[in-house]
């Protein structure tokens, strides 16, 4: 039975969208849909599959919108959270530490500030930005791996295009033994006289009043003289001079020591470290070779004993070596 065309337009009031447009066009498929169906005879469940298909593409059409509201709005409001391009992460020295941003959960749009390290060896750094506050700085000692706490941005690109960092490798709170007798790092010790003593006037004042500088032929093998880790080293510095502005070049082996204090070999030839960060040394044993790298003025090794310190600082201690009234 074929179904009237007037029955069509006929549809109930209650199920009319309310817009004339939409009116218009559904009147319009109606017309359509009734010629079609007096023209071309079909089964009377299609027909009314088609009936209504016309009637209900309203709510169909509403669905599908709802459905890509679904669907898209909820990654791209994900994606806007998140947003990748934000660093959130800047490390130093090898990943020695790297400082990490993450938002806080409130709706102030903050960033927190911590800083973690990722190699498990003492270090003591001091944070400058104008982020911090009326201090401007801010101080933490890497003791463990469990991040700290420095304080807040509210930009993490004008955080990591702004802040400097000072950093010491060693133990703020070592407390070092006095008793304790150093072998001579260069053997045997009578061979290599010490040009520079304590509160030599070259450069043994202030921070490294305490250290001495052993004269030796570039190619001196150097020993250990004391055991513990290997806590940083550089080997690449081919430049020496006699003005500190040459200091940067300086090859070196530091030593972390069971008290927290740290030996150190200054001047190393280039290419001159035999050992590498987190190596565990044992007194006597070869650790590298003697140059003039750095602020020197002629061949020899500088040790000393030193306590760090923040700002990137440091503090020689006195110590005593075997087999000598140093």
């Amino acid at each position: 039975m074929r179904l009237p065309t007037v029955r069509l337009l006929a549809a109930p009031q209650q199920k009319m969208p309310a817009t004339s447009s939409i009116i218009t066009l559904r009147r319009g498929l109606h017309k359509w849909q009734g010629k079609w169906l007096h023209k071309k005879p079909a089964n009377d469940r299609l027909r009314a599959f088609f009936v209504w298909a016309l009637d209900a593409w309203p709510l169909i059409a509403w669905a599908l919108f709802i459905w890509a509201v679904l669907v898209w709005a909820t990654p791209l409001q994900a994606s806007t959270t998140h947003d990748l391009s934000i660093q959130r992460e800047g490390c130093f020295d090898e990943r020695r530490f790297c400082f990490l941003l993450s938002e806080k959960s409130d709706a102030s749009g903050s960033y927190i500030i911590r800083v973690r390290r990722y190699i498990d060896l003492p270090v003591a750094l001091t944070l400058y930005s104008p982020d911090l506050g009326y201090t401007a700085h801010a101080n933490a000692f890497l003791a463990n791996n469990d991040p700290i706490v420095l304080g807040e941005t509210q930009s993490p690109s004008r955080f990591f295009s702004t802040m400097r960092v000072k950093w010491t490798v060693g133990n703020i709170s070592a407390a070092h033994n006095s008793e304790y007798r150093y072998a001579s790092p260069l053997q045997p010790q009578q061979n290599y006289p010490i040009v520079q003593g304590v509160n030599g006037k070259f450069s043994h004042f202030g921070v490294s009043k305490y250290a001495l500088d052993f004269g030796a032929s570039e190619g001196t093998p150097v020993l250990a003289a004391r055991g513990g880790i290997v806590i940083d080293t550089k080997r690449n510095g081919k430049k020496g001079g006699p003005t500190p502005d040459f200091a940067k070049h300086a090859n070196y082996v530091a030593i972390l020591h069971d008290d927290g204090t740290t030996g150190e070999y200054y001047h190393l030839k280039y290419e001159g470290v035999v050992v590498k960060r987190e190596q565990r040394i044992t007194q006597g044993q070869l650790i590298g070779y003697t140059g003039n790298t750095g602020f020197s003025s002629l061949p020899h090794l500088h040790f000393g004993v030193y306590v760090a310190k923040f700002h990137g600082r440091y503090q020689s201690v006195p110590f005593s070596l075997q087999n000598s009234r140093l």
